[in-house]
């Protein structure tokens, strides 16, 4: 199936081999751009112009809850407007079958678009302006050929949570709240990797500050997460302990020299997910959280 958009109107078409009918009420379309390494964010498309979008997605469904999505990806064929021909749209006085100038995309090969590997790629959703992340869950086929895919939002919404500011030292306030802006800013605009390293940033900063306090040490906010999380009595703060020292591994693994060495995997999607939960773990545990 294709799908086509009125450049003037924005109404949208559906058909095949360029003869379509309008769709009432207009599905949701969004520009998307496949993210699999930091340089992809600069693929972003810099408006809605829809001559220089590559992809679109429609979306089928949406559960604001579980913050799930469920719709098609229509590929941009590279010419652009087409000539079609369509029935008469709902929303218009009625007309005999007419030809018309769209913007064409095509659903049947969109699963090529993301090639293999296609599972651990971001999705972009909008512009370079404003946009979000999205996590490819599942991808079936269905019966028109096209395949539906669903969608998971990457983000630190629910999970991080809300810092209870007279529970951190004042000394430290500004740097943690400043810390934990980057970290969310990281969740909706980045790869794994800055996510990963801005969580360590996190925790690197809120722990040192927090034992720095405890023991009348300043220097301690100066140590490596690593060496600073194996300073806390594991007796008492296990919890604390391991968590920094986990989110400290992840982030040497950022660095090529640490996996060619260690022979370790790179960072992953999951890997951002996780660094995000332990964060919030820590801010609970520190007791810095309403």
């Amino acid at each position: 199936m294709m799908i086509a958009i009125d450049g003037s109107s924005k109404l949208v078409y559906e058909g095949q081999g360029h003869y379509g009918y309008g769709l009432w009420p207009s599905p949701v379309l969004s520009l998307a751009t496949p993210i699999r390494e930091e340089a992809d964010f600069d693929e972003l498309p810099p408006d809605a112009d829809l001559y220089s979008a590559k992809l679109l997605f429609r979306e089928d469904s949406f559960d604001p809850v579980t913050r799930v999505r469920r719709g098609r990806f229509y590929v941009n064929p590279g010419t652009q407007p087409q000539s079609w021909k369509v029935t008469p749209h709902s929303f218009l006085p009625s007309q005999a079958l007419s030809p018309m100038s769209l913007h064409g995309f095509d659903g049947r090969s969109a699963l090529n678009m993301f090639g293999e590997g296609f599972e651990k790629a971001l999705i972009a959703l909008g512009s370079r302006q404003a946009f979000t992340l999205w996590r490819v869950i599942s991808v079936e086929r269905i019966v028109t050929g096209e395949d539906l895919f669903t969608l998971r939002a990457r983000s630190a919404l629910g999970v991080l949570p809300e810092l209870d500011q007279s529970a951190i030292p004042e000394h430290a306030r500004h740097k943690v709240n400043e810390t934990v802006g980057k970290l969310i800013e990281a969740a909706y605009r980045a790869g794994p990797e800055s996510v990963v390293d801005r969580a360590r940033d996190v925790a690197q900063w809120c722990i040192g500050a927090w034992l720095s306090t405890n023991e009348g040490d300043p220097s301690l906010r100066l140590i490596d997460l690593w060496e600073l999380s194996g300073r806390i009595p594991e007796k008492d703060f296990a919890v604390i302990r391991n968590t920094g020292r986990s989110l400290a591994r992840l982030h040497a693994r950022n660095k090529p020299n640490v996996q060619e060495e260690k022979s370790t995997r790179p960072v992953t999607e999951d890997d951002a997910e996780y660094s995000i939960a332990a964060v919030g773990l820590v801010l609970r545990e520190l007791g810095w959280s309403n």
